[in-house]
């Protein structure tokens, strides 16, 4: 709202109220909101969906991220929809060995979403893996991520860490 434009005039007129006014001591924020990342280049079973064991902070603005169980929890009041992005970087150690990789997020133990990857004979080294979403949440549900991955040699791979390997996630205002 601008100051009006003449002089001696300190009056400002706003309609009646017809809904609801967002204040700047509104709640309408996205918090809570975090940013986490694999520190450590981590090794992942064959086969098998290994959970992803974020231990670096780079946002967390409800402290609701816990490195030592690698999930983010709602915290109490701060139920409603949240936006997810998980991102991470499947490599093999041998090349063209990579058969399959797939990425899900899991909510309260269960795999919720899921992205996938399969190379049929076309097989490959790394394979780069990027998941949305958007879930509507109660206080205490769990989220995180867990990365699988199947590879022609049953050697396993691992997750590069750093910059390929993230989670983010944050509540949207509705």
């Amino acid at each position: 709202v601008a100051a009006p434009a003449v002089a001696g005039t300190n009056t400002i007129t706003l309609p009646a109220e017809t809904g609801t006014i967002v204040t700047s001591t509104s709640a309408a924020t996205n918090t809570p909101a975090f940013s986490v990342k694999l520190s450590v280049t981590q090794s992942l079973v064959e086969v098998t969906a290994t959970k992803m064991q974020f231990d670096t902070k780079d946002l967390d603005t409800d402290n609701a991220f816990d490195t030592s169980t690698h999930e983010f929890t709602v915290p109490t009041g701060k139920a409603g929809v949240y936006a997810f992005n998980l991102n991470t970087r499947v490599v093999t150690d041998t090349n063209t060995t990579l058969a399959r990789t797939l990425l899900y997020i899991y909510k309260n133990g269960s795999p919720i979403k899921r992205s996938y990857n399969y190379f049929s004979t076309s097989y490959i080294r790394s394979n780069s893996l990027e998941l949305s979403a958007i879930l509507n949440l109660a206080e205490g549900d769990e989220v995180c991520g867990y990365a699988y991955v199947d590879t022609t040699d049953n050697a396993g791979g691992s997750l590069n860490s750093l910059t390929y390997t993230y989670f983010d996630g944050h509540k949207l205002i509705t």
